[in-house]
């Protein structure tokens, strides 16, 4: 899937989940992140709403490393006002991932 249209989609998808109340512990899901096992973490908490099939390993292997990155050099709580929702941690990166040229994902 090209840049931005990955973050884009995945965003929604996020914010989807949160608009149905989810919410994620963000130190988990920032454990998840650095441990590169979000989206196995992810695929059988929300089957019917997280659809990630139009991506590639690569791909979701691409923007792990690219929230990794995020999450080892932002403070999410200064830079996103994000505290408690590891969701919205998700959101917040994507829409980081968006604002970005595809050049500096990596």
């Amino acid at each position: 899937m090209r840049h931005p249209l990955a973050f884009t989609f995945l965003g929604f998808q996020f914010n989807c989940l949160v608009d149905s109340g989810e919410h994620l512990d963000i130190r988990e899901t920032q454990d998840k992140i650095r441990n590169k096992q979000l989206f196995d973490w992810l695929r059988p908490m929300y089957p019917d709403v997280l659809d990630i099939s139009l991506f590639n390993q690569q791909q979701l292997d691409d923007v792990e490393a690219f929230f990794d990155s995020l999450s080892n050099a932002v403070d999410a709580s200064s830079e996103f006002g994000v505290e408690k929702n590891g969701l919205c941690l998700l959101v917040a990166y994507c829409l980081e991932g968006v604002q970005r040229e595809e050049k500096d994902l990596r």
